[in-house]
């Protein structure tokens, strides 16, 4: 799978972030997940895009929805198109709740049934590729697929801003590590034309 074999990259590296060699975005080393941290911008985010991190929540919160990674286009939190690409949260009952655009929806949401426990690292991988022309949106967590459905109306969306964790919620207590964030090759080389 693509994702271990750039942990294998990634756990040689010396700096704390590093570039991919085409779009897309490395970190590698565990970071605590703070209010209004913009990571990094990202020129864009093409039509087929993975995100991926891995989570551990040192302590649950009591609010309805708790920040952890937040990719935008608009800087606006909701619920326009472009404005979750996508976000991720912890509910008080210690479950994900992802949103992303889909099928021309700003806010197309998911309560993750996997129930969360404090202290462990969990893989959580939101991905849209290209099968046999469609666009597949699919969510995976601990490489299992918890959700997927055709996204008729992807977009390339640019500049995307990655915050973990947002302003507009309080974040969950705890860490992300190997965030990557990628485009693939196609959507790189027809933006460059662009």
């Amino acid at each position: 799978m693509l994702f271990f074999f750039l942990l294998s990259v990634m756990s040689q590296e010396t700096p704390a972030a590093a570039s991919l060699p085409g779009p897309g975005f490395v970190k590698a080393k565990p970071f605590a997940l703070t209010k209004n941290n913009l990571v990094t911008e990202l020129p864009f985010l093409g039509k087929e895009y993975q995100l991926t991190f891995e989570l551990k929540v040192t302590k649950f919160g009591t609010d309805d929805y708790q920040s952890v990674i937040h990719l935008s286009a608009t800087g606006v939190n909701c619920c326009n198109v472009g404005d979750r690409v996508p976000a991720v949260w912890i509910t008080k009952d210690k479950k994900f709740h992802i949103a992303a655009h889909v099928n021309g929806i700003g806010n197309y949401w998911k309560d993750v049934p996997t129930v969360l426990e404090e202290n462990k690292w969990i893989l959580v991988e939101i991905s849209q590729t290209l099968v046999d022309g469609k666009y597949i949106y699919e969510i995976l967590v601990n490489e299992e697929s918890v959700h997927k459905i055709e996204n008729t109306t992807p977009q390339v969306w640019g500049p995307v801003k990655v915050f973990a964790a947002d302003d507009w919620y309080p974040s969950v207590e705890g860490q992300i590590k190997n965030l990557l964030i990628e485009t693939k090759r196609n959507d790189f080389k027809q933006n460059q034309i662009l």
